[in-house]
């Protein structure tokens, strides 16, 4: 086995939020209920460089319903009533450096939009809008890395039991829920085989984020229990056909017992030199589970899963 590279990714975590029209105090005081929402519009890469959030507005809905378009300030922090929310952010948003004001930088938004999340009574949550920008890191044997790698898409849950199955997934049946797993960085490793090329891709801690309407299951149970969780994408093509068969894709906490799984369906991928998979994004079709297994009782959610798979 050779390891190819290690990629590492100038990928921002822009924390985003808006406020209503009364002015927020700089250290906001919590009463009895509420939790904090701390919301940064600055985000620093690995490299080093600051980015800044610039024009977007933000529209809070759950307990409390807040609309947000004053975005100059480093940093809001907003309290609220604690519950589930979900946050929209529209507006002729761009992403800027700091240090060249006014000069936009390209940057591609993953994450789910409108994104959900909770906040607890007496708690700081913070809620991260993932953005993708060009890197300029460099690997350890010399490789320019441009950006990190993310699966982003919707899962379709299949209607369950109705209203008197027991299952924790039980209220999500029937419904469409965005999500996206993001990292930061990679190791990526080719496997040869007497016929069929394999690449093996191992990724950083990853951010998995659900969108859509709030859901207490996905939002307090399984999200904290699967973030910062390794990745593994294993890609295999043969010289046979143009397909690429993607292996079963699984996050998964054996100390919680939680996991979220992907199988996507063979797509067309082009090969290398050496017909190896190229690490291009893929198109995601295919099914999911979801699990969470306890001492009594294990429940399972599955279903439809389209979207994309960018390795890199």
């Amino acid at each position: 086995m050779q390891v190819l590279k290690k990629y590492f990714v100038s990928a921002i975590a822009l924390l985003a939020v808006a406020c209503g029209e009364a002015s927020i105090p700089s250290t906001p005081v919590l009463h009895e209920g509420e939790g904090l929402l701390e919301l940064p519009l600055v985000a620093t890469t690995t490299a080093g460089r600051s980015y800044k959030l610039v024009g977007a507005s933000f529209a809070i809905t759950g307990p409390q319903s807040i609309t947000i378009t004053d975005t100059s300030a480093d940093t809001v922090s907003v309290p609220l009533l604690a519950g589930l929310y979900t946050v929209q952010m529209t507006g002729s948003w761009h992403v800027e450096r700091t240090d060249a004001p006014g000069q936009t930088v390209p940057a591609t938004l993953v994450s789910p939009n409108p994104m959900s999340f909770t906040v607890g009574e007496g708690q700081t949550r913070p809620v991260r809008f993932l953005f993708k920008v060009a890197g300029d890191a460099t690997a350890d044997v010399g490789f320019s890395v441009d950006h990190g790698g993310w699966i982003s898409g919707s899962i379709e849950f299949e209607l369950m039991g109705g209203p008197q199955d027991p299952s924790i997934f039980a209220a999500l049946g029937g419904t469409t829920v965005p999500f996206v797993i993001s990292f930061a960085s990679s190791t990526v490793t080719r496997l040869p085989g007497p016929y069929e090329k394999r690449v093996e891709v191992v990724t950083g801690p990853v951010t998995l984020q659900f969108g859509g309407t709030a859901s207490d299951v996905l939002q307090n149970r399984v999200v904290p229990a699967l973030e910062g969780l390794p990745l593994v994408l294993r890609l295999t093509r043969t010289p046979f056909n143009s397909e690429v068969e993607i292996d079963y894709i699984r996050l998964e906490s054996l100390e919680t017992g939680t996991q979220f799984g992907l199988l996507p369906e063979p797509v067309d991928g082009a090969g290398d030199s050496e017909g190896y998979p190229t690490l291009q994004p893929f198109v995601l079709d295919g099914h999911f589970d979801i699990m969470r297994n306890g001492p009594e009782r294990s429940d399972t959610a599955f279903g439809r899963v389209h979207g994309q798979i960018a390795p890199q």
